[in-house]
């Protein structure tokens, strides 16, 4: 039995039907009734910050080399596919820059995005040039953007220089560092990280688990006093819990 109502995040948008970290999966997220979406962001060889989660593009666009080895021009070239999931359902589908996610953004003031900058980016480019690039285009969206990533160092520098909200990402419950010095506004962690069930979670930031995709698991989690659930089956676990008899 739980008592908490579960809000669920959207993993790269509604990432169990359409290719993740596009406007198609995003947009069907929030059809689903997503108040809350996760982007990753990488930067092109110009420096233009696109949606992209891997290091590599081959599962996705089926193409060699990586995000930062293109400029955004060439990038637009590629289709985010995901021939593996899709087959060929999605061959006109472009990679999304990060500038087209805000402008979607603004039209649903309602729709909460956590933009994950990821480690790759930050090792390529550096912390000064990262947010540079990406904290102006974030102007005016603090009440709907939290950004969160791996990388703590940069985390930190948002903390101590911007009003905006930070999510510490950890895939071992371990790694995150409740003593540092400052706490962020979240803590993602996997769900396979967590401790046991009857060990206490105390932390003083709102605690979001990845990846849960299943309802019994979904339960559990909540049981525990968990409500955020990252998921890339966001229609199908909104369908379970709010649609159905949960009990």
């Amino acid at each position: 039995m739980y008592v908490l109502k579960p809000i669920f995040i959207a993993h790269r948008g509604y990432a169990a039907a359409y290719p993740e970290n596009t406007l198609i999966a995003l947009d069907a997220a929030q059809q689903a009734g997503a108040k809350f979406v996760e982007v990753d962001i990488q930067l092109s060889a110009d420096h233009v910050p696109v949606l992209f989660h891997d290091r590599d593009l081959q599962r996705l666009c089926q193409q060699n080399g990586a995000i930062h080895d293109y400029t955004f021009s060439q990038l637009e070239q590629f289709n985010v596919t995901d021939v593996e999931n899709f087959s060929n359902q999605y061959t006109d589908n472009k990679i999304t820059s990060l500038t087209s996610f805000i402008d979607y953004l603004k039209k649903y003031p309602d729709l909460n995005a956590f933009i994950e900058l990821k480690r790759s980016m930050v090792d390529k480019f550096g912390e000064e040039l990262v947010l540079k690039i990406l904290l102006p285009l974030f102007e005016g969206m603090k009440k709907q953007i939290s950004i969160i990533s791996y990388d703590q160092s940069i985390l930190k520098n948002i903390h101590d220089n911007t009003d905006y909200r930070t999510g510490i990402v950890v895939d071992e419950w371990n790694d995150y560092n409740k003593n540092a010095g400052w706490q962020s506004e979240w803590v993602f962690c996997s769900v396979e990280g967590l401790p046991g069930d009857n060990d206490e979670l105390e932390i003083n930031s709102k605690l979001a688990i990845f990846e849960v995709g299943d309802v019994e698991l979904a339960k559990k989690l909540l049981a525990r006093g968990i409500c955020y659930l990252e998921t890339f089956r966001i229609k199908e676990m909104q369908e379970a819990f709010f649609n159905g008899d949960n009990h």
